[in-house]
């Protein structure tokens, strides 16, 4: 049954008393509403608005008339029908109430016939109206649509094509009426609808999937299609541009491809069969996303198995309070390698609210937590290393401690908390000297490394020695973001180098001193008659080797006390240079013997020629023979420096003599086996020959030589600058 909503305008009205009978028999349900004035009818109408579909009027009311109200009633409500129902009007009334807008004219009669016409002159009306309104309502839609949508003919001409259609190919709205579809696909699109798309169309009646267009430019596009075979011939386009869609698919798969993990989408239960897989899978776990997919493996299976359970207690009180989830834990890939990934992941439900699938990301994050261990490893070793160590912030005023280990600690006597946030020269005192804490901070200006001695106080006020070395530490981009501080309280060894350093002066000078007095008053005895003169050199001797020890230990101290402990390259040419114009004896005693080897380039200390100059001086000095003399050569060859077997290329450079073989305790300081107790002068020197060639890096060897005689081999590495 028809429902319609009446305004029926009249002074004196009698049609609600005609309606209901012609309204039963018409099975037509009518409210009438009745308004006496115009403008209480204007007031109603703008009330209900929508919900009156029908004025019926009289042409006489109160004030006005029914032309005058059917104007201002077109003012606001040009579609609304509006009927003219009087008994007092005439032709003309008629005629101009036509002309007015009004939708019908009907004479009022007496009877039930004149009920049933009003009845379906309103009903006709209203069915129009309604009609035309929903056509204009599907009109509009089709308008405001922000898909294309096109309706061709039998012809394949459009009949009609909204705006966003015309414009997704470039063209206005009537430029293509009457158009054939083929113009907006180029040649080869053309021929595959001719193929493939429309012979499905006539044969299932819809089609849907994508293509290629072609707008007015001769750009091609992707498109998203759908296609409706009309009863009366034709059909329905419906087509949207999908260029930026694929642009984003192209994008997301690009990103997945290159993830350390996957993108999945999984049903939600305890096995977590995969429905949908993308990224670098294969390479991820080993399995292929059609072996997941297909369900040839559950992800459960490639949980660890001690973080199954977990994993599925964790999603699951997730989902149950609505929430996203984020979960880490362990897997095991194709090859058994145990890996740790965070998977975060949401539930997608129902219309019911029940959870039909879960969609997530899964990403390998071991690196990360190899670098979480490495950093607590390493942080574990500054906790508990044997030395202080702390860390200042140079970003922040007065440069505050940032971290301190349990070493410092314990040296200092401060806890944590007392030197976190206060600057490092808080441990600094009144007897602290300038100079250490200058040199600190003209390197912490110049953000360069620094090494010192320097006094500190612990927290009960007792003072100690601090050996510091402090260092930059940069970001990644080079920026400074920190300084660490080591620090070894050394006051044992700075006392026992003092104490030493007392013994040093005594003997070399004091003791020197003496034995100088001694050595002259044994002159002097030595011309009196009345002495014996093996008493006086049985005394004389041992003075005269102590004060050559002291001489030669003078000689060494200076020695080492101006050369540099780096190794650097030098030329055979240049060591030996230096050898010959340092000897005490004749360079003549020396038969130099290099054989093309002396611009060879060896890694050796600033002063390795003092080592050559020693051994040559022992070999004419204690040679029998006025004629002997000590030969040196030289030859190249790989030798073996570690115990990994790597070889190097090398120099090796021999010094003989035909002397009396050298005592095992002079053997023991040369090589540098054991320590012993120096006796004379050439144990001191023997002692440093070793030293100055290990601290290159080199090797020194002896052997007896077959004739008779000394051969030490001095070993050193050749320069890679070669």
């Amino acid at each position: 049954m028809t429902h319609l909503h009446i305004l029926h305008v009249d002074p004196d009205s009698t049609l609600s008393a005609h309606i209901p009978s012609a309204t039963l028999q018409n099975e037509v349900d009518i409210e009438v509403i009745t308004e006496q004035r115009a403008a209480d009818a204007i007031q109603r109408l703008q009330t209900l608005d929508e919900q009156i579909d029908c004025i019926v009027s009289e042409y006489e009311l109160p004030e006005t008339d029914g032309l005058e109200f059917l104007e201002r009633v077109r003012a606001e409500y040009a579609e609304l029908p509006f009927i003219l129902f009087t008994g007092s009007g005439s032709e003309s009334v008629a005629s101009e109430a036509i002309s007015a807008g009004a939708t019908d004219y009907v004479q009022k009669t007496a009877g039930e016939k004149q009920a049933t016409l009003l009845l379906n002159r309103i009903t006709n009306v209203v069915e129009q109206y309604h009609s035309r309104r929903d056509r204009d309502r599907v009109y509009q839609a089709l308008e405001t649509a922000t898909e294309g949508i096109g309706i061709l003919a039998e012809d394949n001409r459009y009949l009609y094509v909204n705006d966003a259609y015309a414009d997704l190919y470039g063209y206005e709205q009537d430029d293509l009426i009457g158009t054939h579809w083929e113009e907006l696909y180029p040649d080869d699109e053309a021929q595959r609808f001719h193929d493939e798309i429309l012979p499905e169309l006539e044969r299932a009646g819809t089609w849907a999937g994508r293509s290629h267009g072609q707008r007015v430019t001769g750009e091609r596009f992707p498109e998203e299609l759908s296609l409706t075979q009309l009863d009366t011939g034709g059909h329905v386009c419906v087509v949207r541009d999908i260029s930026q869609r694929l642009q984003r698919e192209r994008q997301f798969e690009t990103l997945a491809s290159n993830l350390q993990g996957l993108v999945f989408r999984a049903e939600n239960n305890p096995e977590w069969a995969l429905e949908h897989v993308m990224g670098n899978v294969e390479d991820f776990i080993g399995y292929s996303a059609t072996e997941l997919e297909s369900h040839e493996i559950s992800w459960r299976e490639i949980i660890h198995p001690d973080d199954r359970e977990t994993v599925w207690d964790s999603v699951q009180t997730a989902l149950e309070d609505g929430d996203k989830y984020e979960i880490t834990y362990r897997l095991r890939d194709r090859e058994g390698t145990t890996k740790w990934v965070i998977e975060r992941g949401r539930g997608v439900t129902n219309s019911d609210g029940s959870i039909e699938y879960l969609e997530g990301l899964i990403t390998d994050i071991t690196e990360r937590k190899r670098r979480e261990q490495e950093l607590e490893w390493k942080t574990k070793a500054m906790d508990e290393a044997p030395m202080g160590i702390i860390i200042s912030n140079p970003s922040q005023d007065e440069m505050p401690i940032t971290y301190v280990n349990n070493h410092f600690c314990e040296v200092t006597g401060y806890d944590e908390d007392d030197a976190i946030g206060r600057n490092p020269r808080f441990l600094q005192g009144p007897l602290t000297a300038d100079d250490p804490v200058e040199k600190v901070r003209d390197a912490i200006e110049s953000r360069t490394t620094v090494e010192t001695d320097i006094l500190n106080y612990r927290s009960d006020g007792t003072p100690f020695w601090n050996h510091m070395q402090i260092a930059p530490i940069t970001d990644s981009g080079g920026d400074l973001a920190y300084f660490v501080g080591f620090q070894n309280d050394v006051t044992d060894r700075v006392e026992s180098e003092r104490r030493i350093e007392v013994l040093h002066r005594i003997l070399l000078h004091n003791i020197r001193n003496e034995l100088n007095i001694l050595l002259g008053h044994l002159t002097e005895l030595k011309e009196q008659q009345d002495v014996d003169p093996d008493t006086i050199s049985g005394v004389k001797q041992p003075a005269t080797n102590l004060l050559a020890s002291s001489e030669k230990a003078r000689q060494i101290e200076a020695l080492l006390t101006s050369t540099s402990f780096e190794p650097e390259p030098v030329s055979l040419s240049t060591v030996f240079d230096r050898v010959l114009n340092q000897l005490s004896v004749s360079a003549e005693d020396v038969d130099l013997q290099l054989e093309g080897l002396s611009d060879r380039t060896v890694v050796a200390q600033e002063q390795i020629a003092a080592a050559f100059r020693e051994l040559l001086q022992n070999a004419v000095k204690h040679s029998s023979k006025a004629d002997q003399t000590a030969t040196v050569t030289a030859e190249q060859e790989s030798v073996v420096f570690s115990e990994k077997g790597i070889e190097r290329d090398a120099i090796k450079v021999h010094v003989e003599d035909s002397n009396p073989l050298i005592s095992e305790l002079d053997r023991t300081r040369l090589l540098g086996d054991k320590e012993s107790p120096v006796h004379h002068g050439s144990g001191l020197g023997l002692w440093l020959v070793n030293w100055l060639v290990t601290m290159s890096g080199g090797l020194v060897s002896y052997t007896e030589r077959e004739s008779g005689g000394n051969r030490v081999t001095v070993v050193l590495l050749q320069s890679g600058e070669e």
